[in-house]
């Protein structure tokens, strides 16, 4: 059989050799179908409902045929929801590489807001519902359960149907400025109580200046819950 060579421009790859026969092609369809079963085997450890695509090959697109298994390598470690860029690589008599893209869309519930609430608003179990989305298009995080937002604080307005993320909530603060707390100063010994007032607001676990009454003296303490601050000695 007469062989003739072939120039292959792929992805910005150039490979050149030798191909006998007009039918010693790869099939294109064989390629996507080996990179989306590739990027299945490593999705759905993750999760449970997704969809693959992988974006169709040149049809202009000339591959000597592997006479060995694909190798398919993703170019990041993780193979996560969203888009990506896979390598495709024949190590048969006339190796070849080439790169294509794909999009992974994997969809689970994630916490959504049901009203519009203002900045500084606590969240409350009314106020929120799980919705199916693509979390691959999420890309500031999200929320799987109610439970992980609720009693936490706006950072800033938010518009109902709002996926809430991270970056969105704060700790509620329990003690605010002004507000009168119970210092407790605590050790394996003592645990003694005293009056003072909270010269600045914050969370539970969070540091904050109060001052004791009977002293005057500005103090740090830890948030303990409303109206809660211990220091430890």
């Amino acid at each position: 059989m007469k062989c003739k060579t072939i120039w292959l421009v792929a992805w910005g790859l150039l490979w050149i050799g030798p191909v006998c026969g007009a039918s010693g092609f790869q099939e294109l369809a064989d390629v996507r179908s080996a990179v989306a079963d590739y990027l299945s085997s490593k999705i759905r450890h993750q999760y449970q409902n997704f969809d693959i695509k992988v974006m169709a090959l040149d049809s202009r697109l000339k591959l000597p045929a592997c006479q060995s298994p694909l190798d398919i390598f993703p170019l990041r470690k993780t193979v996560k929801p969203g888009a990506l860029s896979v390598g495709v690589r024949c190590h048969g008599e006339h190796p070849w590489t080439i790169y294509t893209k794909a999009v992974i869309k994997a969809f689970r519930p994630v916490v959504v807001l049901t009203r519009a609430l203002p900045r500084g608003a606590i969240v409350r179990a009314d106020a929120v519902t799980l919705r199916r989305m693509d979390v691959g298009s999420l890309r500031q995080g999200f929320f799987p359960a109610p439970e992980l937002v609720l009693g936490k604080q706006l950072k800033r307005p938010v518009p109902a149907g709002k996926v809430l993320n991270p970056a969105l909530l704060t700790p509620a603060k329990v003690i605010s400025k002004g507000d009168k707390v119970v210092i407790r100063a605590s050790s394996s010994v003592l645990d003694i109580r005293m009056g003072g007032h909270a010269l600045t607001g914050g969370a539970v676990g969070e540091s904050i200046r109060v001052r004791n009454d009977r002293s005057n003296r500005i103090i740090e303490a830890v948030v303990q819950g409303p109206g809660q601050v211990i220091v430890p000695f």
